[in-house]
């Protein structure tokens, strides 16, 4: 029941920043983006590879959501409508990467190396190898196991934000899942692998 009450209150709260957001509040959007700034541009910085790129492609998705919030109902499930926005823009970028990089206009991708963690050498060889592994993948797909594994959604959120049913998100992980074991056990000796890093990473309760 007070699950039941929290979950209203929470739909209602949502309601009431989006119809504030409409209204073109500035203090509304501010805190909009205090709230979602770094987690946005962290998930894309994990998708595409370049913290650069992913600052401008957050900042992107914050200028469309400031011009298209106006088109939307109340009931908008706003972050997951932030994200789908944020994740079109990524995988824009990662698809006209691709067409360069297959026709010769740019090299082999350089990735940033500030994707590799501080500590030691294996672990940033690790996190190196797992951003290279993701980048061999269909963008989508790697999108979809950015969010679950790396931004913690559940199969129902990542689900409103690309219009699937969570059935169809569930699925579609675990396709990802054995498609990325394939990638980056050609990257790793076998006794590397024996647990590939993104099965250590736990998603959120909801799944």
């Amino acid at each position: 029941m007070e699950n039941g009450i929290a979950k209203a209150k929470m739909v209602t709260d949502v309601q009431v920043v989006v119809e504030r957001l409409k209204a073109r509040d500035a203090q509304t959007f501010r805190s909009l983006i205090e709230r979602l700034q770094e987690p946005v541009t962290g998930y894309l910085h994990r998708l595409v590879g370049d913290r650069e790129v992913a600052l401008d492609l957050a900042q992107d998705t914050f200028l469309q959501v400031y011009k298209e919030i106006g088109k939307t109902s109340s009931d908008l499930a706003l972050d997951a409508w932030i994200y789908r926005i944020a994740t079109n823009y990524g995988l824009r970028y990662l698809n006209r990467k691709r067409l360069k990089q297959f026709i010769g206009l740019e090299g082999r991708e350089a990735y940033d190396e500030n994707l590799m963690v501080a500590g030691p050498e294996e672990q940033a060889e690790t996190r190196l190898l797992v951003q290279e592994a993701l980048s061999m993948m269909k963008p989508k797909d790697a999108a979809i196991l950015q969010l679950h594994y790396g931004s913690g959604f559940t199969y129902e959120e990542i689900g409103q934000v690309f219009q699937m049913s969570s059935e169809a998100v569930r699925k579609r992980v675990a396709r990802g899942v054995e498609k990325f074991r394939a990638v980056y056990g050609k990257k790793v000796p076998a006794r590397k692998h024996e647990e590939t890093p993104i099965n250590s990473v736990q998603p959120r309760d909801g799944t």
